[in-house]
């Protein structure tokens, strides 16, 4: 072997070396994510908004892919298309409420909570603060712009009774998912609200409200919203699960440490959202999503047991559902 064939072949091996060493580093700042992805759907309930937004930093940051997993994310038409598609088999994950899964297990729809994505009910009973509502009792002999979701009229009648007043005497008027702006607008006098959303609005648009939260009311605080997951998809594919909800974890972590930044990744994402809405939503709800609990997504039995046992009462359901079908912190990092 001469000496030019020896030089050539050194150059050789140390330019594949050199080639090897980047593409080292370059799997290593990628997050080491797999060659071949796995996918996954996962169904909104809504359009995006500061609710989902842990998931879409998450998806950006790639965290997701470092799982081994292509993740969709669809956002459907009608808000409880996800719990449908989900229990269907149609999409592995989906985001829906407590109060629906409770519904959908009581009726034998083999759907489970895996995670919460917001801590404690940040929804509200809302009026205009000139309309002098200023408790339970004083929504008597007023109008009350309705979704007509089954829940509505015994949240109602429940919050009301704990305040002396009777929910017979408030009036139901059908708006369909138009409820904040019937009531900005003067159709109605009440309205049911995400603080975290329709709140920071009326903040940024200098409409003052009275409000009247649920949380610490005496309506059982409950988990809203909640990601879900078919039963079959948790026995066959409880690897993919448990992967979904560590980069989960991880972008609702960040979006808590960094809402400025976490609200610029939603913005990306929907940018037909109003960026001011968007960043003052983030701050409000980024220190929410885990608030009092040990980790972000654990969900508490006694939650559990708490609405199924209120919506027995109030005759949603035909009795109490046996809870620990119904959620898990099992797939939780």
């Amino acid at each position: 072997m001469g000496r030019d064939t020896v030089t050539k072949g050194l150059a050789h091996t140390g330019r594949n070396t050199l080639v090897a060493i980047m593409c080292a580093l370059a799997i290593s700042f990628a997050g080491c994510a797999p060659s071949t992805l796995e996918p996954a759907v996962l169904s909104l309930d809504w359009v995006p908004n500061t609710n989902h937004t842990g998931l879409y930093v998450a998806l950006e940051k790639g965290w997701y892919a470092e799982e081994g997993i292509d993740l969709q994310i669809q956002i459907p038409s009608d808000p409880s298309a996800a719990l449908k598609q989900v229990a269907a088999g149609n999409t592995e994950f989906g985001v829906s409420f407590q109060e629906e899964v409770t519904l959908a297990r009581s009726t034998g729809i083999p759907v489970v909570s895996i995670a919460a994505l917001v801590q404690h009910n940040t929804s509200a009973f809302a009026a205009l603060a000139s309309s002098g509502i200023e408790r339970p009792r004083d929504f008597q002999g007023h109008t009350y712009a309705s979704y007509s979701l089954p829940i509505e009229p015994a949240i109602m009648s429940s919050l009301m009774a704990c305040d002396g007043g009777d929910s017979a005497l408030v009036d139901f008027i059908d708006v369909g998912f138009d409820a904040f702006p019937a009531l900005v607008g003067g159709n109605v006098d009440l309205a049911w609200i995400f603080l975290g959303w329709d709140g920071v609005q009326a903040q940024l648009k200098g409409i003052d409200l009275a409000v009247v939260p649920l949380y610490g009311s005496c309506v059982p605080d409950y988990y809203t919203p909640v990601l879900i997951a078919g039963e079959t998809t948790l026995a066959d594919k409880g690897d993919l699960a448990r992967r979904v909800l560590s980069a989960t974890a991880r972008g609702y972590e960040y979006a808590i440490g960094h809402p400025d930044e976490a609200a610029d990744i939603l913005l990306k994402y929907s940018p037909e959202s109003d960026p001011e809405l968007v960043r003052a939503s983030q701050a409000y709800l980024s220190p929410r999503y885990q608030d009092d609990a040990a980790s972000w997504g654990v969900q508490e039995r006694g939650v559990w047991e708490g609405l199924s046992e209120w919506m027995a009462d109030q005759g949603l359901i035909e009795r109490p559902i046996a809870v620990d079908e119904a959620f898990t912190n099992e797939y939780l990092p």
